[in-house]
């Protein structure tokens, strides 16, 4: 994965007016996900115009002559990166976690499984899944999700090259990068 891109997509929404806005998300509950793609868009398009991508694309289907589409295709070399995006709201029910059956829910808010599943699908180039977790989930929540998924995706296998703790409490910004398949 571009590690420079993924630097400048933690300090566009980690700056601190950003942070404000995830703040009051995290008050409206499940419906983040248009924010979060629609401020990936303006920062793409702005990576453009500095040169740190030569194209990228929206909704862009994986293969010619089929629906199946990926959030963003980005190209910041020659080699494209297939971006799928999720956000994951963490509040809920009177212990502030979310019930790990949140994740789970085949075709849910929280599956994350399908979009894993489509990039197994891509042509060609590099992958990734981003998850926007605000606020940021205590540790053992957190443990429990991603171990959800893994159990629900076997033998898929991903990994997640991000540590919760370098992130500020209002957003934990998830990388997964596929790492083995069928």
């Amino acid at each position: 994965m571009p590690d420079p891109l993924f630097a400048a997509i933690d300090r566009h929404f980690l700056a601190p007016e950003a942070l404000a806005r995830v703040r009051h998300l995290g008050r409206s509950g499940r419906d983040a996900d248009g924010w979060f793609k629609g401020e990936l868009t303006y920062l793409f398009a702005s990576f453009v115009a500095d040169g740190a991508l030569t194209d990228w694309r929206a909704n862009m289907p994986i293969t010619e002559g089929r629906s199946q589409r990926c959030d963003f295709r980005l190209v910041p070399d020659r080699t494209p990166l297939w971006l799928e995006v999720k956000a994951l709201p963490q509040g809920g029910g009177p212990s502030g976690r979310v019930d790990p059956g949140f994740f789970l829910q085949k075709g849910g808010p929280g599956d994350i499984t399908e979009d894993l599943v489509k990039l197994m699908r891509v042509p060609g180039g590099d992958t990734a899944v981003l998850l926007f977790a605000y606020p940021r989930p205590a540790a053992d929540a957190w443990a429990e999700i991603m171990s959800a998924y893994a159990r629900r995706i076997a033998p898929i296998a991903f990994k997640e090259t991000t540590t919760l703790a370098d992130y500020p409490p209002e957003l934990y910004v998830c990388k997964l990068r596929l790492t083995g398949g069928f």
